[in-house]
């Protein structure tokens, strides 16, 4: 899998764990960010193809970052897709997912290369994550 993926998230354990698992299955982890300002400088820095952002980070949201990604889309010559990521289940958060920007949503508990592949494939082909 030649998909170049951001991590962000307040937990160092979660980021640990999460960029080793994912790594190990085959995706290209080009970094982490505990907060929405690390995150918006590794996008311009590191140029992944998608940025999991937990829904709550900290003192901030999740879904805050994901509105600004969208906000500078404009300014990036390639395109960022968000998942949000969070402990909570989906039926928590389908609401606030669908009415953010991000693509989709995977449950931490669930998260793995195929759950983001399967994400990322159900918003292209019309179908909802």
């Amino acid at each position: 899998m030649g998909m170049r993926c951001l991590i962000v998230d307040d937990s160092t354990a979660f980021l640990t764990a999460a960029e080793r698992a994912l790594a190990s299955q085959g995706m290209a982890i080009v970094g982490v960010a505990h907060d929405s300002a690390q995150a918006m400088a590794d996008i311009d820095a590191l140029r992944p193809d998608v940025v999991l952002v937990d829904v709550y980070l900290g003192a901030e949201s999740g879904f805050d970052l994901a509105e600004r990604i969208e906000a500078t889309a404009g300014e990036r010559s390639w395109a960022v897709q968000v998942i949000l990521i969070s402990s909570h289940s989906r039926d928590e958060m389908v609401d606030l997912v669908h009415e953010s920007p991000a693509l989709a949503f995977v449950d931490k508990a669930e998260l793995s290369a195929r759950t983001i592949q399967d994400a990322l494939n159900s918003t292209h082909d019309g179908s909802s994550a």
